[in-house]
């Protein structure tokens, strides 16, 4: 139990680096959620924190200027394809902050059976 609860920050910062910042640009500008600037350089939503967890991640990012909710809402699905999750979702969360959810992967796929349901043909 003592390892788990050292291991466990570890861990999280690690997937954290690796499933998100590591290629945040790139993956931002693939679901053209970046801006481009009037001297050539590239706007990127700044990565604020991630939080990862059993089934789920949760990444909350900064709009940019121009922004709207829609338009990350509306990137879901390429954000899912992306970063190679089953699901996504966008929210606001603050005023010009958006909280990504990543669905790892199914969680009920790890529902205990029940033995109280009848097979339907």
């Amino acid at each position: 139990m003592t390892s788990q609860w050292i291991l466990s920050p570890v861990r999280a910062r690690y997937l954290a680096w690796y499933r998100y910042r590591r290629r945040w640009t790139r993956l931002m500008t693939a679901a053209r959620l970046t801006r481009p600037t009037d001297d050539g350089t590239t706007r990127v939503p700044r990565l604020l924190s991630v939080r990862i967890g059993e089934t789920t991640d949760r990444v909350r990012v900064r709009m940019l200027d121009g922004h709207c909710p829609a338009d990350y809402e509306n990137r879901t699905t390429h954000l899912a394809n992306a970063f190679g999750v089953q699901g996504c979702d966008a929210a606001i969360v603050a005023a010009g902050t958006i909280e990504i959810v990543l669905h790892q992967q199914d969680s009920l796929k790890f529902a205990a059976p029940s033995d109280d349901v009848d097979d339907v043909a």
